[in-house]
């Protein structure tokens, strides 16, 4: 086998290669989501179970910039992974040590109820997705990218996300209050 072969060889074998990799960049950013979503649900620790929230959330984004959607990735990863776990971990911090609270149901009553809650509308909208007849539509390109949104956040909305802010920040103050106020402190 001469260079030339080899060369020919390797070429061809990238290019074997190279149309399998978004398929496996999919399979691994759904296999993250689901496993997050599996420490979410499974996990007894409450932290525990919002890290595996967080990883979930983080598959989501992923699979939003798998579909060239950007905006949306990081929006998700803004508001849902940034904001909502910092509220989800507020709301733990505020609801003291789980040792006072009163006992959960049993495990194979929560399971039975949690596999009824999830299966039955999982049936549901099994039946009415395909019951109903799709039409199919053409996609257009918006042509509207991140920077134009970003632009336009700043330009012409700066009063709205500036207001959006003052909200966060009143938020963060309330949050802080209620923590002060459990403790006794003034």
């Amino acid at each position: 086998m001469n260079l030339a072969d080899m060369i020919s060889f390797a070429a061809q074998a990238s290019d074997k290669i190279a149309a399998y990799v978004p398929d496996s960049i999919f399979i691994a950013i759904a296999a993250a989501t689901l496993a997050g979503a599996l420490i979410t649900v499974l996990s007894r620790s409450l932290i525990y179970a919002l890290m595996g929230l967080v990883l979930t959330m983080f598959g989501i984004a992923g699979l939003y910039v798998y579909l060239a959607s950007p905006f949306l990735a990081m929006m998700q990863i803004l508001i849902y992974v940034g904001a909502i776990t910092i509220l989800i971990a507020f709301a733990i911090m505020l609801a003291g040590p789980m040792y006072r609270h009163p006992g959960e149901w049993s495990g194979i009553v929560k399971f039975a109820g949690a596999l009824i809650v999830s299966v039955l509308p999982f049936i549901f909208l099994y039946k009415v997705l395909m019951r109903t007849d799709w039409i199919k539509v053409e996609v257009n390109d918006f042509g509207l990218t991140t920077k134009e949104i970003g632009r336009a956040l700043f330009d012409r909305l700066t009063f709205p996300f500036e207001l959006i802010s003052l909200l966060i920040v009143i938020a963060i103050v309330g949050a802080i209050m209620l923590a002060l106020l459990s403790k006794g402190e003034k």
